[in-house]
């Protein structure tokens, strides 16, 4: 009996023991993929700091598209994790468009500037009834309804259009809620507004991944020893996991609450103001900015002669008479490349404006055919000439007055257009995705940069992990 009772003791404190070996074995996994998570977190806040970085950089490197920059950037070297894990690495995408498609994802960021900014749309409307709305209806799948409830969404009153819904319309459903009757903090905001879908603002990518999969993200491909493949360079032509069709009609690609571009030249440093008031200080400013002799002469002659400068383009082809026998002519036209390409210098050092930032302007580089047609003053006809003239990077349309060069547009619209476009933009789109290279866990963010401050600073950060990005 008393080695019946033995044995049963023993066996009891072997199922104990088996019991509490388990349960530590369970916590010690939890700790160790809690760990693993908090680790992959401070990888994706290092992808934002090096997109900061990058976007801060004097010597400007490509944004656009950067592989070596962006790409599967080793964080944690593999010999300081786990041998199951691998290093920790990140990469930073966007959607790779071409035409009215996306082709999967690049390595770089996005311009905000390359969509249509909702609070330039309510300026309009402000300016000119009925100009924002016409604005709007150049997005794909909108509806009159649609149109006029992000109006009124916008706006400051609680006045409802035709169409459209205020405040006591969103109060009577079933979960009561106000219009803002400002601008939209997020692009899902929009999702309040009476008949807006989820498929208007993001199409039929629902987890967001532009059709790509992680094979893409992970780029470096290593042999065992942890050395690089050789014969896998990181700009190998990207392959298109595109199974779905993504259109780019989606509004993610064409608005945004967030547009801004800083006042600078391409040193990164403030432009002069021409209507300075003080014009020994002025032209102290000028020859500091490098500007040529000639150009400097002629805005000095302006100024005494003509007063404050209304806008650049003012000095095209124009002259100043100094005295009855003396006139002066301006070394700025667009009819000679070399007189333009100073004229462009001009732009590049120079403002007529005061202020350091300017929100909501286009980027008449990069914005597609939805956006650029909503710009009041732009036909179809001249949106169908820009896309066949631009060249993203050239020189000698580094400023919008290009269009005016290539007779896209004559000096009354531009002057028009000059306040609504630009080629810049200074506050960038991008997701950031944190991985182990030996495991498919994957953590993944989309962020906004604002780097009209300094340092660029985050003003919208949506965590993208529960979205799976597919193996």
């Amino acid at each position: 009996m008393t080695l019946i009772f033995i044995a049963l003791v023993v066996a009891l404190f072997a199922l104990l023991s088996l019991g509490l070996t388990h349960l530590a074995n369970v916590e010690y996994k939890i700790v160790s993929h809690n760990g693993n998570t908090a680790q992959l977190v401070q990888i994706l806040h290092s992808g934002i700091d090096s997109a900061a970085k990058a976007i801060d950089d004097p010597a400007r490197p490509d944004l656009v598209n950067n592989p070596e920059r962006f790409c599967s950037v080793e964080v944690v070297p593999r010999y300081w994790t786990p041998t199951h894990l691998g290093a920790g690495r990140f990469t930073v995408l966007s959607a790779r468009l071409e035409g009215e498609e996306v082709k999967g994802i690049r390595f770089g960021l996005t311009r905000e500037s390359a969509k249509l900014s909702l609070e330039t749309v309510l300026a309009w409307e402000n300016e000119s009834a009925g100009r924002g709305a016409q604005a709007l209806q150049n997005l794909p799948g909108i509806t009159s309804t649609v149109v006029d409830s992000i109006l009124d969404w916008l706006d400051a009153d609680d006045d409802p259009r035709p169409q459209g819904a205020e405040s006591d319309w969103y109060r009577q459903q079933q979960k009561a809620y106000g219009a803002r009757n400002a601008s939209v903090i997020a692009l899902e905001e929009l999702l309040l507004v009476r008949d807006v879908e989820r498929a208007m603002l993001f199409g039929d990518d629902h987890l967001m991944t532009f059709g790509a999969r992680q094979a893409n993200l992970r780029r470096n491909l290593f042999l065992s020893g942890g050395t690089i493949d050789p014969f896998s360079p990181l700009d190998l032509q990207l392959e298109h996991y595109n199974p779905q069709g993504y259109d780019a009609s989606a509004w993610q690609f064409l608005l945004t609450p967030y547009s801004a571009e800083k006042i600078v030249n391409p040193h990164n440093v403030v432009r002069v103001f021409l209507n300075e008031s003080n014009l020994e200080f002025l032209e102290s400013q000028l020859r500091l900015h490098q500007l040529d002799e000639e150009s400097i002469q002629f805005i000095l002659a302006w100024r005494n002669v003509r007063g404050n400068i209304g806008d650049p383009l003012d000095l095209l082809d124009a002259e100043v008479r100094i005295d009855e026998l003396t006139t002066l002519p301006s070394p700025f036209s667009c009819s000679d490349p070399a007189m333009f390409e100073r004229f462009l210098r001009l732009l590049d050092e120079a403002v007529t404006n005061s202020a350091i930032v300017i929100r909501g302007r286009i980027n008449v580089n990069e914005a597609p055919r939805p956006v650029l047609e909503a710009v009041p003053e732009l036909t179809p006809e001249m949106v169908t000439s820009i896309l066949e003239r631009r060249q993203l990077g050239s020189p000698a349309q580094r400023h919008a007055v290009w269009l005016l060069a290539e007779g896209i547009a004559d000096l009354a619209m531009m002057r028009t257009l000059s306040r609504r476009l630009t080629t810049g933009g200074d506050v960038y789109r991008l997701q950031v995705a944190a991985f182990f290279e030996e495991q498919p866990m994957l953590h993944r963010v989309e962020v906004v940069l604002d780097a009209t401050v300094k340092p660029p600073r985050t003003v919208f950060y949506k965590d993208l992990t529960p979205l799976e990005f597919p193996e």
